[in-house]
């Protein structure tokens, strides 16, 4: 469709991170080198395969360094978690397993039934209640399930990554044993700015001001008080190697790492952040400025931080959405640090990466709405793709 309207004599600008749509195009713009306040230049230009031969590109590197991964595909631990005759929207009264101690991709086009099979009906199971099928088997192998899907960490733009991940509890403990603090008689409680004590009252701690346009949408702009730091002055004079709490919130998670390195349940955070591909995000920066897949991403470092079992079930719903290739790797060696411990992860997901990295694939189809909803194929990624019966399948060769 897309070649079609550019047929016509169309322009077609597409923010893309899919390797197939980026080998049809007529011109690609790489931009980087990497995210955040270390992107924003353009890196490399040209079709796919001259980026391929441009050292600067990130796109061209990740593609000339790619490799195929042997996978050893996992077992499992023999157990299973079975759904029974599901029949809810358009699943045709389809019996499933899924293998426990798994990396388990649940794939197909667009409306065939995996969402539904997978939040509506099997995530409902744990608590007893079958909703949209005959009834489920297996949840007593599991100790705790997790679903991490799609919507908004917080509507509130006061929660940001280090309220987020519990690293803001630590740092401002760390600030309130400063010297400078004590001296001050300040608490852990005057570090902050969700609270009175030491943050500025004229913005109650957001750094930023609305300012009324009449007949037009209201404008934030830099507290004039605070001139953005959140805080009172006082608070601001405690410094740790030369940062203030204000400087701290203004880092990105990676320019941190050094500066946190001694303190361990700080720097393990910073750590996994970084592992994943999330640190050039900012500490301060709002949870509501988040994407789809940044914001799946930091609720796996969280439920990770906080894990005391290796028995839990993790559902996720597409988490490589809008990833680069690079990302997706990334993503993929969490998830795998995930099945290794011990625990089983179900991903909804058409990323043929994670499909292939996967130990077992469950495909529905063959089309969308009423015409999907039944069982195609089940197996290895190598038998999926085997499978004439598979959509999916032709994509893995």
């Amino acid at each position: 469709m897309m070649k079609q309207l550019r047929d016509f004599g169309n322009t077609l600008l597409v923010i893309e991170h899919d390797v197939d749509v980026m080998k049809e195009a007529d011109y690609i713009i790489d931009m980087g080198p990497s995210a955040g306040h270390l992107g924003g230049a353009v890196v490399g230009e040209g079709t796919l395969l001259e980026l391929m031969e441009q050292e600067s590109s990130v796109t061209g590197a990740f593609l000339r360094n790619r490799s195929e991964r042997k996978c050893q595909r996992r077992k499992g631990t023999g157990e299973y978690l079975t759904v029974y005759h599901a029949h809810k929207h358009n699943l045709k009264n389809i019996t499933v397993s899924f293998p426990l101690g798994c990396l388990v991709s649940v794939t197909g086009v667009s409306g065939s039934g995996k969402s539904t099979l997978v939040f509506d009906v099997l995530a409902e199971g744990e608590s007893g209640v079958h909703q949209g099928c005959e009834k489920i088997i297996g949840f007593e192998a599991i100790d705790k399930m997790i679903t991490v899907g799609q919507s908004p960490l917080s509507r509130m733009k006061r929660s940001n990554i280090a309220t987020y991940t519990d690293v803001f509890t630590h740092i401002r403990n760390l600030y309130a044993n400063l010297p400078e603090a004590k001296n001050n008689h300040l608490s852990a409680k005057d570090f902050s700015f969700n609270s009175p004590g030491g943050r500025c009252e004229n913005c109650q701690g957001m750094g930023m001001v609305s300012l009324v346009m009449h007949f037009l949408p209201e404008q934030e702009v830099e507290c004039p008080v605070c001139r953005g730091k959140r805080f009172e002055e006082k608070v601001l004079k405690a410094k740790y190697k030369g940062y203030s709490i204000s400087d701290i919130l203004d880092l990105s998670i990676e320019e941190s790492l050094p500066i946190f390195e001694d303190h361990r349940k700080i720097s393990s955070v910073i750590q996994l952040l970084c592992e994943i591909g999330l640190g050039y995000l900012k500490w301060g920066q709002s949870l509501t400025t988040l994407s789809g897949g940044e914001g799946q991403r930091l609720k796996l470092v969280k439920e990770l931080k906080n894990q005391t079992t290796n028995r839990t079930l993790f559902l996720l719903d597409e988490p490589t959405v809008g990833l680069h290739p690079a990302d997706v790797h990334k993503l993929l060696v969490l998830l795998h640090k995930l099945v290794d411990a011990g625990n089983t992860v179900i991903v909804v997901e058409h990323n043929s990466e994670i499909i292939r990295s996967s130990d077992w694939v469950i495909d529905l189809g063959p089309e969308g709405g009423n015409d999907g909803g039944m069982v195609m194929a089940e197996g290895t990624p190598e038998e999926i793709a085997s499978n004439p019966n598979s959509y999916t399948g032709r994509f893995l060769i």
